[in-house]
């Protein structure tokens, strides 16, 4: 492609590894791919409903994919799962869960989830009057209460979506930041 097209040459093609939940096949998908000129390589497919079952499936795969290449897991993140996908040799992944959450009303925060369509963030002494997550240092943390963010979702104002789209954003980003600078400090 790249030879076709000049625009392409600071651009990246990877090799898409498949299997379901099959090892072997899981294993002759990544050798396949692996030979082949890829600029990277994704991890798709899918992983199964056991956590477990989704880090063994990984391990199986970048045994036999290339270090020096970035390694992508497709379509999986939730928070408590990014640790252990790096740990395990992913570099990259990509998920719906900040944009798909937060039009479900649901906040990330470091304590968990936060369901802001649940009539107790209507009343002040509630918790209603705090942040999103006192520990964030968000915009939308900084600027704007739980009462009020409940408020806009049962409004149906999409204000509500776009601030807590924003705030669950910032809070992956910040995660992932975290976990970069573990493992720059070699702590990971």
């Amino acid at each position: 492609l790249k030879a076709k097209n000049p625009k392409l040459k600071d651009q990246n093609l990877f090799g898409i590894v498949q299997g379901g939940k099959f090892k072997d096949l899981r294993i002759e998908s990544a050798k396949f791919i692996a030979s082949l000129p890829f600029g990277g390589f994704g991890i798709g497919g899918e992983f199964g409903d056991s956590k477990n079952l989704m880090i063994k499936m990984i391990d199986w795969v970048v045994k036999e994919l290339p270090e020096n290449k970035p390694r992508h897991l497709l379509g999986i993140g939730h928070p408590e799962d990014i640790l252990k996908i790096i740990k395990s040799g992913i570099d990259t992944f990509d998920c719906v869960m900040p944009t798909h959450y937060a039009r479900h009303g649901i906040a990330f925060t470091s304590e968990g989830r936060l369901d802001l369509n649940k009539r107790c963030f209507l009343n002040p002494p509630a918790g209603g009057n705090n942040p999103l997550d006192k520990k964030c240092g968000c915009m939308v943390c900084q600027n704007y209460r739980r009462n009020y963010i409940s408020h806009l979702l049962r409004a149906k104002e999409i204000t509500a979506l776009r601030l807590l789209t924003f705030h669950n954003l910032y809070f992956f980003n910040s995660l992932v930041e975290e976990i970069r600078k573990k493992i720059k400090r070699g702590n990971i």
